[in-house]
C-alpha cells in the first residue's frame, strides 16, 4: 500500500509567507502593546472644555430619556443621572462600555458605537458629572459607590 503525500504547492506557501509579511508590515499595532488600554482619559475629569463638548452631545442624544440636572427622566425605565440616580454608581470605563456597546441585558438603551465616538462620550459623561455634589464627584472617580 502506497502512503499518498499531500503537498501544499510552493506558490501557495510563499503567497501565504509574503500575506503574513505584508500584514505585519502594515499592521499598526506594536505586538508589545495589544491587550493595555489606554486610560489617560480616566478617570473623566469635568473641565471646562470637556463639559462644553459634552453639554450639546448629552441635548442631542441622551436628554430626551434621561431627563437632565433639573427635569425627571421623560422614560420611566431610563435611570436619572443626578446624585440621586445610580448612575455614579459605576465607574467611568464602564460607563463609556455602556453607551457604546449598551447596557447587558437591557432592551431598552441604543448603542451608540458608530453615532459617537469614544471621545464625545467621555465629554458627555463629564456634562453628567456636573449634575452632582463635588463629593459625589470625587466618591465615583475614587470608586467608592
Amino acid at each position: 500500500m502506497r502512503t499518498r503525500t499531500y503537498l501544499i504547492p510552493w506558490s501557495a506557501l510563499l503567497i501565504g509567507v509574503a500575506l503574513v509579511v505584508v500584514l505585519a508590515a502594515c499592521s499598526s499595532l506594536d505586538p508589545l502593546e495589544v491587550g493595555k488600554r489606554d486610560d489617560s482619559g480616566y478617570p473623566i475629569k469635568p473641565t471646562t472644555s470637556l463639559v462644553n463638548e459634552g453639554r450639546p452631545i448629552y441635548q442631542a442624544n441622551c436628554a430626551s430619556c434621561h431627563g437632565d440636572a433639573r427635569n425627571p427622566p421623560p422614560l420611566p425605565a431610563a435611570p436619572a443621572h443626578t446624585a440621586d440616580g445610580h448612575t455614579w454608581h459605576h465607574n467611568d470605563r464602564q460607563l463609556v462600555s455602556w453607551v457604546l456597546d449598551g447596557v447587558p441585558n437591557d432592551q431598552i438603551m441604543p448603542r451608540f458605537r458608530g453615532t459617537l465616538s469614544e471621545s464625545e462620550v467621555q465629554a458627555t459623561i463629564a456634562y453628567i458629572k456636573t449634575f452632582w455634589p463635588d463629593e459625589v464627584v470625587q466618591m465615583q472617580a475614587g470608586g467608592m459607590h
